[in-house]
């Protein structure tokens, strides 16, 4: 039987989406789905079973967003998707000008030109070197729902993120202040860091009728052979297994049943899908029609709605910059 699209819908108020990041991590709030009960983050560590480990997604956010003005006036912005060579990336355009094939644009410090077309994106050839323009250039691409201001960029990657290239936060590694981590590690527990690269496609809402007909674009990721060890020994010993977020989660069960380290996965974790090795999953709250909303559907069954609508009446706050709920997945 097909999902039907529509059940992903549900009203989320403005008021609920939260324009402010948590300047300290542990003062945002985390729902345990098991019970309904509403926790602060920093008592996390009392509801997670002793000697966990707990896997998080540490690829960083770069800054993507070129934004200049064109010689020829008016604003343009390069939304850098991939770098495909030292001078070329996948990018989104963003200005009020047809975007044409050959088409090229001149600037004060750099030029660009498009040299090929796609459905969803540009292939774009930069005159300067693709990572200088954006180290120099470059601003944080804040998701579209929360107010672009230069304060709130650092907060947008988490603190323990060093490597790969995101241009979406992996957003429930938020809720931990590397200090916490280090706490976390004093009292038993294991720490792995996988890398996954959040692109857009991950909150790209479904507009199919039926999730199954839905695609969900690549991205890379990289697990390195001793920690995918440590995981699958935790798991044939049956201790617990906590994936800080959805990234996390599709990493490792894209490396266990490709049975591959490092790639690149488009695995769409559907209603019925299998999960195979995570005992517990802590998330932030998902937009509506987002296909993570598929995920939390496959752990908590359909009554998750009506968790929503608990969070929502108890002022809870939603997407990146929300809180978060922590599952129990049952196997």
């Amino acid at each position: 039987m097909q999902n039907e699209t529509e059940f992903y819908n549900y009203d989320l108020p403005e008021s609920s989406i939260n324009q402010e990041p948590y300047i300290k991590p542990e003062n945002s709030k985390l729902l345990l789905a098991s019970n309904n009960t509403i926790i602060p983050f920093r008592k996390i560590e009392k509801f997670i079973p002793s000697n966990s480990l707990l896997i998080f997604n540490k690829s960083r956010v770069q800054k993507v967003r070129i934004v200049d003005e064109k010689s020829t006036g008016g604003k343009i912005e390069f939304f850098i998707l991939e770098i495909l060579s030292k001078y070329t990336a996948k990018c989104l355009i963003k200005s009020t000008d047809k975007k044409t094939l050959g088409k090229k644009y001149f600037f004060k410090y750099f030029n660009a030109e498009i040299i090929n077309l796609n459905s969803e994106f540009f292939e774009v050839k930069f005159s300067e070197n693709i990572l200088n323009l954006i180290e120099n250039y470059g601003k944080v691409p804040l998701p579209p729902y929360i107010k672009d201001e230069n304060r709130k960029y650092k907060y947008y990657n988490n603190q323990f993120s060093n490597s790969g290239f995101s241009v979406a936060s992996p957003t429930a590694g938020l809720h931990f202040s590397n200090s916490k981590i280090e706490k976390l590690k004093k009292i038993g527990h294991e720490i792995v860091f996988i890398n996954l690269d959040v692109n857009l496609g991950t909150f790209k809402p479904i507009t199919t009728k039926y999730i199954e007909d839905h695609k969900i674009h690549s991205e890379k990721y990289y697990i390195s052979e001793i920690d995918f060890f440590k995981i699958l020994e935790y798991k044939k010993l049956k201790k617990n297994i906590l994936c800080i977020g959805t990234t996390s989660l599709r990493a490792i069960e894209s490396a266990f049943i490709n049975n591959q380290l490092v790639g690149e996965t488009d695995l769409f974790i559907l209603p019925n899908t299998k999960l195979n090795l995570a005992n517990q999953l802590i998330t932030n709250f998902h937009a509506p029609k987002s296909s993570l909303l598929s995920i939390v559907h496959n752990i908590y069954g359909d009554k998750w709605r009506e968790l929503y609508e608990f969070a929502l009446n108890n002022k809870m706050k939603f997407l990146s910059f929300g809180d978060a709920v922590l599952f129990d997945i049952n196997e």
